[in-house]
């Protein structure tokens, strides 16, 4: 057989043996389609479909005047190829051999004022991670992470200018006639252009706390994936969004081909959350507090204000301060918010309830008259009762204004156990208030079968119970908002959709609130306590010359054990140091809380807590623009200086 033939006889082999191959392939195709069953169909697919997912943008939590709390911000994370840089093998890297070696001096080069790392420390890093201990090359390493957008904007830049000295150097080479200049400019250009080919960005998101400490002990904090603590953790089903997906076909080796426009779903992004706080309030609050803490060498302290009408928290503070941002700088105790949290016997900050009660059932009138017994006494089952100075005798109003104990309890008894618990209920003790942050707690109110005559004598002087800060404050706000007991509040608003924005009732309803008590008792109620700021009061020395103020002051022992009465379970010199107040007295605006935890220099609440509860109340009431109201001191005739109030 000729060349020819021979030729022609392979081809018409070739050819016949590729149509049958065809027709066979037909034949597998058309039996595929007959007898694979919906199971392998879908193994196939799951093999050439990959599902991606979106994560959603978290939302972010603002103060009531717009300022961000929390914030997500996109971050990159520069990485390396370590292996493809190196390219220990010859078998991954475009270049080879010398070209290899200078594009690595180059990258490390260009990239050593970005890391902030000397360049030969880089190369270190970059060469001693190139491969596994069993010789496979390394293909992953973090050069930086979490770097802002600057920093990404000039690498690209970088990048941009490698590749554009890249384009130069190869227009150079084409135009050269000279050989040599031809190959080392178009070396130059291959170096150039592959220079950056081992490093990349990987993009994430970064919750970030633009304002620090302020506030940090409500807000809380959050991780890449969820909120952990705070107002992050307990508002995390809105702030999180739902993740979306897409998803795309790969080839046999796992490389992407397409992706399929039909089956995307795009993430629903977080929704955005506006807090009834106000920073200039919450600045003014942990100022004052962090102040009073250092001059009292307390172990910590607690600050709320709030609108008494709406149960708005406009600040709460407590120290020592949480800084989100800075969890390892922050101390264990600064994450919880004690002013939820925190149950404390409160001790005679407790009075002012349970005489509101007596007075609203008419038990006692303010004129009423009992007798002090010179600062002892013995209760109906010979329990020792003591005040810190010697009283005689007491009106109703004296015993709130001078904080008898005594007098309280022969109010108290007069009242009887079931008087009294009902009291300690109504205002809210015993239960949660209902606000909207993580930790609310009930309080310890013990019920009413298990009330003995030691209960009602503890109770009527603030003993015997435990109830927060923050209740203790909405129990307070009745004084001011005509008798109403409010859920305290500390959301405003919540964004619906994208641009729409919706108040928080919208969502929730209106908050609870229901009449305890007349108008008439807590204008009686705050006639009285104006005088815990006057001359005869426990909280004498830190009146205000700007407003007429009305609160009541409260030292209570901390128990050192369970069970027991004053002096026995008690720890001898550790105290809650606290202040309630609201302001104006006429037209109250504002009530706050102030307590100190184991004050060491001073414990007494009027001269610890008191002064630092004026001075917030002083200068947020500024800052609303609300107009003093306190008459100032005059000279009287004959020269006796003197303050008239009214």
């Amino acid at each position: 057989m000729d060349g020819i033939k021979r030729t022609q006889w392979l081809a018409s082999v070739m050819l016949i043996a590729t149509a049958g191959a065809l027709v066979g392939l037909l034949g597998r195709v058309a039996w595929l389609e007959k007898h694979v069953t919906d199971d392998y169909r879908d193994r196939i697919a799951r093999q050439n479909t990959a599902e991606i997912p979106i994560m959603p943008d978290r939302g972010a939590i603002l103060y009531a005047d717009g300022t961000p709390a929390a914030l997500s911000v996109r971050m990159y994370n520069l990485f390396a190829d370590p292996g493809y840089i190196v390219d220990p093998a010859g078998k991954l890297n475009a270049l080879k051999d010398e070209d290899l070696s200078k594009a690595k001096d180059r990258l490390v080069e260009a990239l050593s004022p970005l890391v902030k790392k000397p360049a030969d420390e880089l190369l270190f890093e970059i060469e001693k991670n190139a491969t596994f201990s069993d010789g496979r090359p390394r293909r992953f390493m973090w050069l930086a992470k979490e770097v802002d957008e600057d920093f990404y904007n000039r690498f690209q830049a970088l990048k941009e200018k490698m590749h554009e000295e890249s384009r130069e150097a190869e227009k150079l080479s084409n135009k050269s006639k000279d050989p040599l200049v031809r190959a080392e400019q178009g070396q130059k250009a291959s170096i150039l252009f592959h220079t950056l080919d081992g490093v990349g960005f990987v993009k994430s998101m970064k919750r970030v706390y633009p304002l620090g400490e302020l506030g940090g002990n409500v807000i809380g904090f959050a991780n890449n994936y969820e909120g952990v603590d705070g107002l992050e953790h307990q508002l995390d089903f809105m702030l999180r969004g739902i993740p979306g997906s897409m998803y795309v076909t790969k080839d046999a080796a796992r490389h992407t081909l397409l992706i399929q426009d039909q089956r995307y779903n795009a993430p629903d992004d977080g929704r955005d959350v506006w807090l009834t706080m106000n920073t200039v309030m919450q600045g003014i609050a942990q100022e004052e507090l962090k102040r009073a803490v250092d001059e009292k060498g307390a172990e910590g302290g607690t600050a709320a204000v709030m609108d008494p009408y709406t149960g708005r928290i406009l600040a709460m503070a407590n120290y020592p301060f949480l800084d989100p941002s800075d969890l390892k700088g922050s101390p264990e105790e600064s994450h919880r918010n004690k002013a939820v949290t925190d149950p404390f016997e409160p001790g005679s900050i407790f009075k002012p309830f349970i005489m509101s009660w007596a007075l609203e059932k008419h038990v006692v009138k303010p004129t009423d008259v009992f007798f002090g017994y010179n600062g002892v006494f013995h209760d109906r089952t010979g329990r020792t009762v003591r005040d810190d100075a010697g009283y005689g005798a007491l009106t109703v109003h004296d015993i709130l204004v001078k904080s008898s104990n005594i007098g309280m309890t022969q109010i108290g008894w007069k009242m009887g156990a079931s008087m009294v618990h009902e009291a300690v209920v109504t205002f809210g003790f015993g239960s949660r208030t209902g606000v909207e942050l993580p930790g609310d707690q009930k309080g310890i109110v013990p019920p009413l079968s298990k009330w003995n005559a030691g209960q009602l004598t503890s109770t009527s002087f603030g003993y015997g119970v435990a109830a927060t800060p923050l209740q203790l404050l909405r129990g307070f706000a009745t004084f001011a908002n005509g008798g109403y007991l409010v859920t305290p509040r500390v959301i405003n608003a919540l964004e619906e959709t994208s641009g729409k924005t919706i108040p928080w009732t919208d969502v929730t309803g209106a908050p609870l609130q229901r009449q305890i008590l007349s108008g008439q008792t807590c204008a009686t109620m705050r006639g009285i306590m104006v005088d815990v700021l006057g001359p005869q009061g426990t909280a004498r020395g830190a009146k205000s010359k700007l407003y007429q103020m009305y609160g009541k002051t409260g030292t209570a022992h901390i128990a050192a054990g369970s069970g027991g009465v004053h002096g026995h379970g008690y720890a001898a010199s550790d105290y809650n140091s606290s202040f309630l107040c609201g302001a104006p007295v006429d037209h109250p605006r504002l009530v706050l809380i102030v307590t100190l935890h184991k004050p060491r220099h001073g414990y007494f609440g009027g001269t610890v807590s008191a002064p630092a509860a004026v001075a917030i109340m002083e200068r947020c009431l500024m800052y609303l623009q609300v107009p003093p109201d306190a008459v100032p001191e005059t000279v009287a005739t004959g020269g006796a200086a003197h303050g008239i109030r009214h």
